[in-house]
């Protein structure tokens, strides 16, 4: 394949478009598109408003912010687990657990997770990719860590897209767009030859230009890259890197044996690693709500107020000044005449009601769900949000094996990237020098360690200690120290004066 400059793409650039053949089959650039602009509110785009108002109504964002805030409000953390329970081998895991909170921390991973949700229910997929960033100090000699970064569904292409089986896949490409003039100081740094740089262009350019561009001229202009990835026999993953033209990186031993990407559906879909999102089949709804909307307020704006018709061959004109007089050259009963309001019809905002309180019950988003109901009986809305979770326990699954994936790919990095001298940060604070070399061998498993919901949580604790303290099981101040943070402002300060008022008591009666 040759483009018009007689150059041969480069092999990534033929599996680059390959790849976005499969996305154009499967339509999903324009239903990512889709969903997102309903998701930001830009719900008229493309519709002929013929002069109605163009209100929007965001059930679909408010379905997708609740299903999100529903799956995070369960905390979630790494654990990793070894086959064999020596008391040595112990020691390893809790040092990797501890490195690995510590990493959790780093990469802000909590975010991550509620981005990562938004995006599944957006665009159907959500895509971590973990790369190693030399940037990073992490100690007075030692330079790079790994960091894990969300990435477009529609920026990934799986050597077999009909397969969700990652750690199988024949090779993983991921797009990028960056500067060229970073790209050219990359293969520079590679070692590239000049002659290749040269063929570094802008996208829009890459036809039309010769590649002897001054570098003011490339300044600010981007261009796509592409990074593939695959196993050689022995199931070690190599890497390239390159644009249309030319390789910015030549095939690099990463020294992992396991791909590092990691992704998850919001509903799966047969024989496509791509999956479903939240709002299929809301779209159209959300559409209705708003044109239904729309019009009634272009009815009351054209009908709510009364109009006056006047017979202009009896009057010059009309004025709407208060007590002013006007003049008649006729009998006045038929001069002028009030119409009253237009009255629409009542069964329309109704039906749109119902439209909105269907929609969202059938997503599974209910007004006991959304809290939009009244706290007359505390016990019926809990069992009623409960349940109304349920339908989200199979994206929580898809999600909670998502990090398990991750957990995986950063043990994979830590064994293969990590030497014998490096300082790693801990989970609580510290740090040390941790030798990795002896657990290279050994098997390992990650787990997810979920926990309840924050919110209802802290509810139960405080009415246990409320419980408790009322039956005199507990002391005012053991009951302050295990409250939840926040409740009571300056809290120690209380435990303090209580301490101070008993010790004073207790001297006073010896």
């Amino acid at each position: 394949m040759k483009n018009k400059n007689n150059s041969h793409f480069t092999q990534e650039w033929e599996l680059y478009e390959k790849g976005k053949d499969y996305n154009y089959s499967v339509n999903l650039y324009e239903n990512v598109n889709t969903f997102e602009r309903f998701y930001r509110g830009e719900q008229w785009d493309n519709v002929q408003s013929n002069g109605l108002p163009t209100p929007v109504f965001n059930i679909f964002r408010r379905i997708i912010s609740y299903f999100v805030s529903s799956i995070m409000q369960t905390s979630v953390r790494l654990r990793y687990r070894q086959s064999s329970n020596s008391e040595r081998q112990s020691d390893a895991v809790k040092k990797l657990n501890s490195i690995a909170d510590a990493r959790w921390e780093r990469c802000k991973m909590n975010d991550l997770l509620a981005n990562a949700l938004t995006d599944a229910a957006i665009s159907g997929d959500a895509v971590a990719y973990t790369y190693w960033d030399p940037d990073i100090k992490t100690g007075q000699a030692f330079k790079g860590d790994f960091v894990t970064a969300l990435i477009d569904n529609t920026s990934v292409f799986f050597g077999d897209p009909n397969s969700k089986e990652v750690q199988k896949q024949p090779y993983i490409l991921i797009a990028r767009r960056e500067t060229v003039v970073s790209l050219v100081a990359q293969a520079r740094a590679n070692g590239i030859a000049e002659s290749e740089i040269k063929k570094i262009l802008p996208d829009s350019d890459l036809d039309t230009l010769s590649g002897d561009m001054a570098k003011n001229e490339l300044e600010g202009t981007k261009c796509i890259s592409l990074i593939k990835l695959w196993k050689d026999e022995s199931g070690r993953v190599l890497y390239r890197k390159s644009v249309k033209n030319a390789v910015i990186k030549q095939t690099t031993d990463t020294r992992l044996t396991l791909y590092p990407v990691a992704f998850f559906n919001w509903s799966t879909v047969k024989n496509s690693w791509h999956g479903t999102p939240a709002g299929v089949g809301l779209i159209e709804n959300q559409r209705f709500i708003n044109k239904g909307y729309a019009m009634v307020m272009k009815h009351l704006m054209d009908t709510a107020f009364s109009k006056i018709v006047y017979d202009s061959t009896l009057l010059d004109g009309w004025s709407d000044r208060v007590g002013e007089a006007i003049a008649v050259n006729g009998p006045v009963e038929n001069a002028a005449k009030v119409l009253p309001s237009g009255t629409m019809q009542a069964g329309m905002l109704e039906f749109l009601r119902m439209a909105v309180a269907d929609t969202k019950e059938f997503m599974g988003a209910t007004d006991a769900a959304l809290g939009n109901v009244a706290p007359n009986n505390t016990s019926a809305i809990l069992a009623l949000q409960s349940a109304s979770a349920v339908p989200l326990e199979n994206v929580k699954r898809n999600m909670y094996q998502f990090v398990e994936d991750i957990g995986l790919i950063w043990l994979d990095f830590m064994l293969s990237c990590y030497d014998d001298k490096r300082i790693v940060a801990l989970g609580e604070g510290g740090s040390e020098s941790f030798s990795l070399s002896q657990l290279k061998g050994e098997l390992f498993d990650c787990r997810v360690d979920v926990g309840g919901a924050s919110y209802w949580s802290e509810i139960s604790a405080l009415n246990t200690l409320d419980s408790l303290l009322r039956l005199g099981r507990i002391s005012t101040v053991q009951y302050l120290e295990r409250i939840p943070e926040g409740i009571i402002p300056e809290k120690e300060k209380l435990i303090e004066e209580i301490r101070a008022a008993e010790s004073a008591q207790k001297g006073e009666t010896e």
